[in-house]
């Protein structure tokens, strides 16, 4: 089958350019990261799943923006577990809000002391990239903050 040269509509041009974009601004993160920000956010005030997505894009800088679909997934998953509640709805609202539970307290001890060795991993690999474009400078100033995780635990 042959490819047509024809150009693009232009709306369809304009839809590829915004998922190129996309694409690039996205991040990859460690698993159990969604799970860690969401104790750790629930843990500090009562969020809906719409501002926990809020708390974390703010909190990273907006450098991560989890899909929705991936932030209800994982409250389920929290609720299941026991390690969120869900609060009353506010005056007949609709909207859900949760909070951590003792349990999810107890969980994300446990995640963030477990959390040390990937920061100090990804420090790591941060270090590769900077060997990797020539900042030899960089790199040793980020293999000395990965010691120094390492050595906080």
């Amino acid at each position: 089958m042959e490819r047509s040269t024809r150009p693009l509509p232009r709306q369809l041009a304009d839809i590829f350019r915004g998922l190129r974009a996309k694409s690039l601004a996205m991040i990859s993160v460690p698993k159990g990261l969604l799970r860690l920000a969401a104790l750790r956010l629930l843990s500090e005030s009562s969020l809906s799943g719409a501002n926990l997505r809020e708390e974390i894009v703010r909190a990273s800088k907006g450098s991560w923006n989890p899909g929705p679909g991936s932030i209800y997934f994982m409250l389920r998953e929290l609720l299941k577990k026991g390690l969120i509640v869900e609060l009353p709805k506010r005056g007949g609202g609709t909207t859900r809000r949760y909070v951590i539970s003792s349990k999810g307290r107890e969980e994300l001890t446990k995640l963030a002391k477990e959390s040390e060795a990937e920061v100090s991993r990804q420090l790591r690999l941060q270090s590769f990239y900077s060997f990797l474009a020539g900042r030899v400078d960089l790199q040793k100033k980020v293999e000395e903050l990965a010691d120094t995780v390492r050595g906080a635990g």
